[in-house]
């Protein structure tokens, strides 16, 4: 499902629109903008990210809030989120994965560290997405036998 490197970030101060922008496409990743609540759940109707980073301590912002609907609802619960929190707020990482994030990073942080959790939570996904798959049940092919009398040649059933 989540096929392209695309991020939603969630952040209500302008001003790292840019950097943030900037430092994601030097990782690869093709960045959109919500300032608030609203205009998050506005963008996911029209364009599905692989992942969201979510200031959830903004003061415009709700992130908390914010994240709730997002798990609440049907298509959007399936998107991973990786929480912003700062570093003296109340909230701690383990409410933040209680609630549904899939992973947390402490604010302000280290670039390598946000490309470290991305890699993270895409692999996760990735694993999420096989154990999802049917299970495939593997035999030996009996009719062509080697030197031993066993064909080790797996049949995908």
């Amino acid at each position: 499902m989540f096929t392209s490197r695309k991020i939603l970030i969630v952040e209500d101060y302008g001003d790292l629109f840019d950097l943030l922008g900037e430092a994601m496409a030097l990782l690869g990743w093709e960045s959109i903008f919500a300032a608030n609540n609203q205009e998050a759940l506005d963008m996911l109707e029209h364009d599905t990210p692989s992942t969201i980073l979510l200031n959830v301590r903004a003061p415009v912002t709700n992130g908390i809030n914010l994240l709730v609907s997002i798990k609440a609802h049907p298509t959007y619960a399936k998107i991973p989120v990786l929480a912003a929190i700062g570093r003296r707020g109340g909230l701690t990482r383990e409410c933040c994965v209680a609630l549904g994030c899939d992973d947390v990073i402490s604010r302000p942080f280290v670039f390598a560290e946000l490309e470290m959790r991305l890699s993270n939570i895409m692999s996760l996904e990735r694993r999420k997405l096989i154990s999802s798959t049917a299970p495939v049940s593997l035999s030996f092919n009996t009719s062509k036998r080697s030197s031993t009398g066993v064909d080790r040649t797996p049949v995908a059933r």
